[in-house]
């Protein structure tokens, strides 16, 4: 099983890690929630520049593969 890290960053700083997290179930929904994220922003630089939105839905589905890979058992189907 995987952690998460919750870390913080300031403007122009480096980032400081807080904590560390090992439930797996939480890690399953950050990964949902950064996939969300990664599809919305796509889909919003594809209004404006359909070239670049189309590279950036590239990245979301290696993003979707990559977590995958790290993730047991992820799925962002079904999953709120």
């Amino acid at each position: 099983m995987g952690a998460l890290t919750i870390t913080y960053q300031a403007p122009g700083q480096l980032p400081l890690s807080v904590v560390t997290v090992e439930d797996e179930g939480l890690l399953k929904q950050a990964g949902i929630v950064a996939l969300r994220q990664a599809e919305q922003r796509a889909a919003e630089i594809a209004t404006e520049d359909p070239v670049m939105g189309r590279l950036q839905a590239a990245e979301v589905e290696r993003l979707r593969v990559t977590l995958a890979v790290l993730i047991p058992g992820f799925s962002d189907e079904g999953l709120q």
